[in-house]
């Protein structure tokens, strides 16, 4: 015998264990075989590789002499130097050290070992083509049913036909695993390897109908077609994965038929899928037939066609894009494909087809548990999703013209949309060269238990594993598989954000109308409209002059937007009006185009960049104010940056100002209050922050523009001639609670009181006029201008409404107060707030109307007329035709409903309780739950519909710019307003149903807290 150098001290001590008995076993030394040993510590998994080994020798007894002869070459006498078969060892280490799943397949057939000792490659026998009808064959001999015949019927049935089944699918998937694994580049050779999983998927659904065929319709009357979808209907199945079918019925056969067919599927479905003694293949998944788990299972043809006319929704076209017949009748299924599969591209022109279909891709990322989403090869950013969805995206925008990119395959599609320059032939191949490298990876996650898997291994010792069955040569550690899984993602990531728009840059700079080459069509103006639209905007053309615009020239502003605008465009097609989003952009990039910083953060700040495409595709009131003030987009770099601001700071700055401009620093106060509101309305778009703080940051901001504006026009207004005096601002309504929205007015009242009581007569007439021209100056100083937002001050609540004095004297308070005030008044009173004024004359007011407000005893007659007045203005106020159920206002369960319940509540005992004596309505229902004057769970309902009304009217606003009066019916300024307060992008309706069943439900507390107290 060869001398041998001895390796066992290089071998773990349980593998060298494992080892020695292989040796007793065999009677041969392996374990001291340097040859042996350098083949099994080059396996991923030499412990493993030794125990299945191990394994699999015990159950194969006597019969593992034909495993031995089919390692050596030579003489079978002694295993000497020159007779070990290095490949067909390593074959079998590979497997058995990889696998365990194989393993048990081996240890149930132990007869089945010689398969892996197969000399040529099982892959590359044939071409898969040819594969798939060898596959076939095979499997239905197996059963003794002929391939030839249109309707095979199985003679081996029953227990014993699914054995042979699965028993023969598995004898594939071994020789299969064998000649993947032994592969020098697996990368290279996985489509193959998708192919035929796909092909034998075929097979044994054949063989499982040619099983049930046999078992309940001996006749083969029944025309009954397989149809594939998913993964296996484009031929890029995995190892382990559900199998997506749909079973097509001729529509010329009876209900008898159908009932009959049915059990067929049935049985199909258990055959492959059911427990028994041999283990089930995989699940098959019927989910994707028309509506779903609900629908039947078996549906004729002449259903399916009038399902996908009339009812189908978008992401069934676009499930019906890999549709493939695969077994059964196939004259039904060729039938199917001829008149079905060009409805996916007469769909891929709906309306929001495209917006739908991502909408759902973003769903199902956000569906990923925050702990496996950087583990995920699958279903993660820059997985193989990623690279299948941006495929089939280019594919249904274009395909509705070209007929050359229709394929359901993802390599083969990425092939034909380079060739053709709908993506460019670098960035196709990019994407083709992760989707081989994640497609190889996650096989080799789902080999070793044949398990449905997509996570890499947090183990460390199992990711080290999977490095070295994923690497044939070089580095083979985890860090090496997760270096390059990250690289890979990144440039799937990055090509899949830009990858839809590149192209349209490329055709909006070209020479308008150049002849296009007939194998580039998707650099063409059309192309570039056509991808344009199915993204989202309106007028493509328009969306190309400005994107020629912004990117024509070589100026550095040119070049740097040209390396964003990509994102940007994808971005914008993400919100509800790219469109606007893009003209928005346009004028925000020309007026700050000599900004070095600002191109700067473009390019370099990603949050920055979608920051900006965020709020010009979701917020036309933010964009105005952003316009008016660009220089604040450098806030966007980071969103701290956006946090409110310390009122002490604000009120400094305020001062400061009147300190620099005395009577003209009016107009800077209106800057000051223009840029704060825009923060905050920033911030809202963005989600930064608590949403709930927004109306008081409002009402904050609004208290010191004012304030800081009364001292300004004071400064100007009153001379030496003018009595001395003291002035006050009485903020009402939403802004004395601290509510206000974008939307709101700031009502308010003015109050005054001479200094001296020993003003004559003429002296009183003049300091009246004087403070009535201090009104109307604040007023009119206090409102917008080109170049800032102002502050619209509103007096009619004042007494007397329109008609009473703007102004009034604190003793003409008192005098109306005494004699002539209202219950409604004393109502409106609750929400009176002193903001801006002499303190003196601030207490002594408030002295004056809490006796109004938080009355000792409310008379029953002013609690009958606060019940009438309410149901009047229901009846008088609400627009007619406006839906009771949506006004945000008036309706059933909205704001006044939430608004009148807890002022007659503090009407009735804010004597009593003085928690109750609050502007704020939220907090008056705090008191009045924690007090026993309302139920907690009455409180809590009330107040959820009068946050959520209030956040949807401020949604709107910041979407159009202008005020609501309802809930959006159009569908996409209620997707607007979703968005903005937080739902998922094509939760329109769900806002909608949330809004209905919360104000429902306060106006049955309102109804019985209210009327029945």
């Amino acid at each position: 015998m060869a001398a041998i150098t001895s390796r066992t001290t290089s071998v773990p001590e349980a593998t060298s264990r494992f080892l020695h008995e292989l040796d007793e076993l065999l009677g041969v030394p392996l374990a001291t075989d340097s040859r042996f040993v350098d083949l099994l510590m080059a396996t991923p998994d030499p412990h493993g590789a030794a125990l299945g080994l191990l394994r699999v020798i015990e159950a194969a007894g006597e019969g593992s002499a034909a495993l031995l002869d089919g390692v050596r070459t030579g003489s079978k006498s002694e295993l000497a130097e020159d007779e070990l078969n290095r490949p067909l060892l390593a074959r079998l280490l590979a497997v058995v050290g990889t696998s365990e799943a194989m393993v048990d397949h081996l240890v149930r057939h132990p007869d089945s070992l010689p398969l892996l000792l197969v000399p040529d490659p099982f892959l590359l026998i044939s071409t898969p083509a040819a594969s798939a009808v060898s596959l076939r064959a095979e499997m239905l001999t197996v059963l003794g049913a002929d391939p030839e015949d249109p309707a095979p019927r199985a003679t081996v049935t029953g227990d014993d036909g699914v054995k042979a089944l699965r028993r023969n699918y598995r004898d594939a998937v071994l020789r299969l695993v064998a000649d993947d694994l032994s592969a020098e580049s697996p990368d290279e050779i996985v489509d193959h390897v998708m192919a035929v999983l796909s092909d034998l998927a075929a097979a044994a659904l054949d063989a499982a109908l040619a099983i049930a065929r046999a078992e309940l319709d001996e006749a083969a009357d029944i025309r009954l077609a397989v149809i594939a979808l998913g993964k296996t209907g484009a031929r890029e199945l995995n190892y382990v994965s559900d199998v997506d079918v749909v079973f097509v019925l001729d529509s010329a056969e009876t209900e008898g038929a159908r009932s009959l067919a049915t059990d067929l599927a049935q049985r199909m479905r258990g055959i492959l899928s059911d427990a028994g003694g041999e283990p089930a293949l995989w699940e098959v998944d019927t989910a994707l037939r028309p509506e779903g788990k609900a629908g039947a299972l078996v549906r004729t043809l002449s259903e399916f066609e009038h399902y996908y006319a009339d009812i189908a929704e978008n992401w069934e076209f676009q499930a019906l894009l890999k549709a493939r017949p695969v077994a059964g009748d196939v004259a039904v299924g060729e039938a199917f494909s001829q008149s079905l599969l060009p409805l996916v591209w007469q769909a891929a022109s709906r309306p929001g087809f495209i917006d739908g279909i991502r909408a759902m891709r973003r769903r199902v990322v956000d569906l990923i548990p925050a702990v496996e989403a950087p583990r995920q090869i699958k279903l993660g950013r820059g997985g193989l999703r990623d690279v299948e969805f941006s495929a089939q995206m280019l594919q249904l925008v274009h395909g509705r013209n070209d007929e050359d990119i229709r394929t359901p395959n993802t390599l083969v599609a990425l092939g034909e949309l380079g060739e053709h320059g709908y993506i460019g032939q670098q960035d196709a191949s990019v994407f083709s060269t992760a989707y081989r490298f994640m497609r190889v990876v996650e096989h080799r996650v789902q080999i070793p238990r044949m398990m449905r898997n997509a996570l890499i291994p947090d183990d460390e010792a199992k990711l080290r594993s999977l490095a070295r069955s994923v690497f044939r040569s070089g580095s083979r550690t985890g860090d090496r598989l997760e270096e390059a899984r990250r690289d890979y993602a990144k440039q799937v990531t990055r090509l899949h954000e830009q990858i839809f728009y590149r192209p349209i840059l490329e055709a909006a700079v070209g020479v308008h109308g150049a002849v296009v080459d007939a194998q580039k069509r998707g650099s063409s103006l059309q192309a570039a409209a056509d991808r344009l639209q199915a993204f989202g905007y309106v007028d493509p053309q328009g969306a190309l002059g400005h994107i020629k615009a912004l990117t024509t020239g070589m100026s550095r502003t040119a070049m740097v937007i040209k390396q964003v605008l990509p994102a940007l465009l994808d971005w914008f097609s993400d919100g509800v009006e790219p469109d606007r989003a893009l003209l928005a952009f346009r004028r925000l990039s020309e007026s700050l185009s000599s900004s070095g910083w600002f191109l700067k953060m473009l390019r370099d700040s990603g949050l920055a960049a979608k920051s900006v495409a965020e709020v010009l595709s979701l917020s036309g009131y933010a964009t105005e104010l952003l316009l008016r003030q660009p220089a604040a987009v450098a806030w966007l770099d980071r969103h701290e940056n956006l946090e409110a601001r310390d009122l002490e700071i604000l009120n400094a700055e305020v001062d400061g100002l009147l300190k620099r401009h005395g009577a003209e620093a009016v107009t800077p106060i209106r800057e000051t209050y223009s840029r704060e509101l825009l923060r905050i309305a920033l911030r809202d778009v963005l989600g930064v922050g608590d949403r709930v703080a927004i109306p008081g940051d409002l009402s904050d901001l609004m208290d010191l523009a004012v304030r800081g504006a009364l001292q300004a026009v004071r400064a100007d207004l009153d001379g030496p001639e003018t009595p001395d005096y003291e002035f006050a601002i009485i903020a009402m309504g939403r802004w004395g609670g601290r509510e206000i929205g974008y939307f709101s007015d700031a009502d308010a009242m003015f109050v005054y009181r001479p200094m001296s009581d020993d003003l004559d007569a003429e002296a009183r007439g003049r300091l009246s006029k004087h403070v009535t021209k201090v009104a109307l100056q604040l007023s009119t100083r206090l409102k917008a201008s080109e170049g800032a937002q102002g502050v619209d001050l509103d007096a009619d609540l004042r007494p007397e409404g329109k008609n009473g004095p703007l102004v009034r004297s604190f003793s003409s308070y008192q005098a109306y107060y005494a004699k002539w005030s209202q219950p409604w008044e004393a109502q409106a009173l609750l929400r009176a707030r002193p903001v801006a004024g002499d303190d003196g004359l601030i207490a002594d007011y408030l002295a004056l109307i809490d006796p109004l407000r938080y009355p000792s005893e409310m008379p029953q007659k002013a609690l009958t007329q606060v019940r009438t007045l309410k149901a009047r203005m229901e009846d008088e106020r609400l627009p007619r035709n406006a839906d009771k159920r949506r006004h945000l206002k008036l309706g059933r369960g909205s704001l006044s409903d939430v608004e009148w319940t807890v002022q007659l509540l503090q009407l009735q005992h804010g004597h009593q309780v003085e928690g109750l004596r609050t502007t704020s309505t939220l907090t008056a229902l705090d008191v009045a739950a924690d007090g026993g004057l309302l139920p907690t769970e009455d409180a809590e309902q009330l107040a959820a519909a009068w946050q959520l009304a209030t956040d949807v009217r401020s949604a709107v606003m910041l979407f159009r710019g202008r005020t609501a009066e309802s809930l959006p019916a159009d569908h996409t300024e209620l997707e607007a307003t979703a968005r903005l307060l937080g739902y998922p992008a094509g939760a329109g309706h769900d806002l909608e149903d949330d809004y209905l069943r919360t104000t429902r439900h306060a106006r049955s507390v309102m109804e019985h807290r209210f009327y029945d107290f």
